[in-house]
């Protein structure tokens, strides 16, 4: 394909196996020449962290080390399909952060995500990270189950 549809697409991640369907997704539309660049993006809950307990340094340092493993596992899989991605990462609440990207990296014409399946009183009670993506951002998203 000469002319890809999409040229800066963010594939948001987690450890969910929604993501994981989510970069396999990635993976052959990208191969397909679908996407042109991707970024990888993986979001960790630097909330659950107290800052006024002693021991938060090491809790942030462990959460940033999963975060980059993480990324690197998932870099893996896109690299053994043939996909080349940016990774990045950040602390803090998910959708904002995503928001945040998308408005201020530039450039993206495309999310992709996984859906957790919540259900629906967890739904209406904390909302989805992917439903307030959806309803926010300007450009398409694809959500992947």
């Amino acid at each position: 394909m000469a002319n890809p549809i999409f040229h800066k697409a963010l594939l948001a991640v987690d450890e969910s196996e929604q993501s994981y369907r989510a970069v396999e997704k990635t993976a052959e539309l990208a191969a397909a020449g679908v996407i042109e660049n991707l970024v990888l993006f993986n979001v960790y809950d630097s909330g659950s962290v107290d800052v006024t307990k002693l021991h938060s340094r090491e809790k942030l340092d462990e959460l940033r080390q999963n975060s980059v493993a993480l990324l690197k596992k998932y870099k893996g899989i896109l690299k053994e399909k043939g996909v080349h991605c940016t990774l990045k990462r950040a602390g803090g609440a998910p959708a904002a952060l995503i928001m945040d990207l998308i408005e201020n990296d530039g450039g993206y014409d495309l999310v992709i995500m996984g859906s957790r399946r919540l259900n629906k009183f967890q739904e209406l009670a904390f909302g989805s990270v992917s439903d307030k993506i959806t309803r926010l951002v300007s450009i398409p998203v694809l959500i992947v189950k």
